[in-house]
């Protein structure tokens, strides 16, 4: 976080319908673009709000895949040119995944997300209370230490957009609750039955 700036993640908190509202988002820029952007200014010797000098220039690769191409942008500073090498070899992300498969064979590729992302599909959050236990008590713990809110927020804010505490969630999945799964591993599940 920069010195000095609040940043919130998008947290939910109860709307005026009663329904779950997410907070602003701004953690993407605030923990991963600008803390780039601070190192390699201070790599290229660039004081905080000094000048980068003239002719100084950077490749930044970028590794969006052809599912997000929508979020390729340039960069903001002259001297800084943005790549994206995942886009130049028309590479989705399940290519990326076949491509990780294929050289790491009975790894598991995880996801790019913080511990406490109000992101997290309930199965991310299944897997990260099942097999991380020392992640899921940071996130737990998040959890509860948000629960007060932040300056300008009226209400609760949580992790899961049930608007409960994390601890009380119900991360059971359909087969769980006694949904049978007719398709697992059988077939492509493509006619409609």
């Amino acid at each position: 976080m920069l010195k000095g700036k609040r940043s919130t993640i998008p947290a939910f908190t109860k709307g005026s319908d009663g329904r779950a509202a997410p907070l602003t988002r701004q953690c993407t820029m605030d923990y991963k673009i600008e803390p780039i952007r601070q190192k390699v200014r201070e790599l290229l010797g660039v004081k905080p709000r000094g000048r980068v000098p003239a002719g100084a220039h950077v490749e930044q690769w970028i590794g969006i895949s052809t599912d997000e191409a929508a979020r390729m942008k340039p960069s903001r500073d002259a001297w800084c040119e943005h790549r994206w090498p995942l886009i130049e070899m028309r590479m989705s992300r399940w290519d990326c995944i076949s491509w990780f498969e294929k050289r790491y064979p009975g790894r598991v590729l995880a996801k790019s997300a913080c511990i406490g992302c109000p992101y997290h599909s309930n199965a991310a959050w299944r897997e990260m209370r099942d097999n991380d236990p020392a992640s899921w008590a940071d996130a737990v713990a998040f959890d509860e230490a948000i629960r007060a809110g932040f300056a300008g927020n009226r209400g609760s804010i949580y992790l899961h957009r049930s608007l409960r505490p994390l601890p009380e969630v119900d991360l059971r999945t359909a087969e769980d609750l006694g949904q049978i799964n007719m398709f697992i591993n059988e077939c492509e599940g493509m006619c409609g039955v």
